[in-house]
């Protein structure tokens, strides 16, 4: 085990050192934490926690409670005098044959369910937020994009209006310059509208986290590690999964406990009586058990069910734990090379299109040509930006789930 812990940890720390480029395109991890703190459902996952402590010490103490028993009488004998009689008597059931300790096992075991509920939701928050905070990345580069494409038409447009003055353009070159101007801006205003969606989606669900920069995206960079390596550590270290198999085992723990009920509890009663105005006292002790019925059997089997039924949850939870970490791994793979493709072509149709503007500067090539690379260009360049961020993420994600970052441990 000791060998097996060493490993993990040597595999954290060489992750961590693999991944500066999806790090720095990620908001300070410091920022993440209290951000992550203030929100409210993980600030109600802190009092669901303090709930299940309250609920741990209810189970302790136990339902029975003292009962105390005072009465008063009169007893008239015939031909005799009239006597007065009092009796006192205190009573409780009693947790035997175990039960107060497998109480006291279950409040531990609720309040263990309750901190892997809260650190399950801190995961799924940080995903959500990583989800958010690169949607808000991908429309800020469409941005960036696409305002360098509306200056380069503006160039075009400029290029054209000059040679129709010359005399040496017709005018429908300059009509489609334009047109291709106004195109670009409509395109730049859709994806402005989509990126303060994004950024207004993060301000408010996220009250103080930075604004993402997508001027200066880092390269995607190797997960430095084979899938097989990160699909264990996902595995290993899963709050889902964790959160799963401490239900389960509150599940199985109820169920014993139900059982345990098959014997009721019995209740003990101290009696004192004072009879014939006292010349006759009376000290007792007793102890009664309910006669169990049908209802306890029928609880019983209910919980066993519910222990079986908590059990296939777990199995059902590694399946998808294993799949999501596979899937998260290989993804973390294939974007990276789909994005050094993709960025391949996007360097050529920038090439090709910067030759075919400097060709219709010359008079070489028709304005259609230098507008249709132009457009060719610009796909290139937004589907290459694309995959750069979708290979950002697929790190930053992949990071994630094997608590490499943002991690509540």
């Amino acid at each position: 085990m000791r060998v097996r812990a060493m490993a993990l940890l040597l595999c954290v720390a060489a992750g961590a050192q693999a991944a500066p480029g999806a790090l720095s395109a990620l908001p300070p991890e410091a920022e993440v934490r209290r951000v992550l703190a203030s929100l409210p459902a993980l600030r109600e996952g802190v009092l669901n926690a303090q709930l299940a402590g309250a609920e741990r010490d209810k189970l302790a103490a136990g339902p029975h409670e003292w009962t105390l028993r005072a009465g008063a009488s009169r007893r008239t004998v015939p031909g005799a005098e009239r006597y007065r009689e009092q009796e006192v008597a205190l009573e409780r059931p009693l947790r035997w044959f175990g039960k107060a300790g497998q109480d006291q096992a279950l409040g531990e075991q609720g309040l263990a369910v309750a901190r892997a509920q809260h650190a399950d939701a801190w995961h799924e928050t940080g995903r959500a937020l990583l989800r958010d905070w690169f949607d808000a990345l991908r429309e800020l580069a469409g941005v960036a994009r696409l305002e360098e494409q509306l200056a380069v038409t503006q160039r075009l447009q400029a290029i054209a209006a000059r040679r129709v003055r010359a005399g040496d353009g017709a005018g429908l070159e300059l009509l489609q310059a334009d047109t291709e101007q106004r195109r670009v801006l409509a395109l730049l205003q859709q994806a402005r509208q989509r990126s303060e969606q994004t950024l207004t989606l993060l301000a408010v669900s996220y009250p103080g986290l930075p604004r993402p920069q997508a001027d200066a995206l880092p390269p995607p960079l190797a997960s430095g590690e084979a899938v097989s390596g990160w699909v264990q550590r996902i595995e290993h270290d899963n709050h889902e999964l964790q959160l799963a198999q401490a239900e389960a085992e509150l599940y199985a723990m109820r169920a014993r406990r139900q059982a345990s009920d098959a014997m009721p509890d019995p209740t003990l009663a101290l009696r004192a009586a004072r009879e014939r105005d006292g010349q006759e006292r009376v000290f007792g002790v007793s102890l009664s058990f309910p006669l169990p019925g049908a209802g306890r059997a029928a609880d019983r089997s209910a919980a066993a069910i519910q222990a079986a039924m908590a059990r296939e949850r777990v199995a059902q939870t590694q399946l998808r734990v294993a799949l999501a970490a596979r899937r998260a791994a290989n993804d973390s793979v294939h974007t990276r090379e789909i994005w050094s493709t993709l960025q391949e072509v996007q360097q050529q149709t920038a090439r090709q299109a910067d030759l075919m503007l400097r060709a219709y500067e010359a008079g070489k090539c028709p304005l259609a040509e230098a507008l249709a690379g132009r457009r060719q260009a610009l796909d290139a360049a937004l589907t290459a930006q694309t995959a750069q961020i979708e290979a950002l993420a697929a790190l930053a994600r992949l990071q994630l789930d094997a608590h490499a970052i943002w991690s509540i441990d």
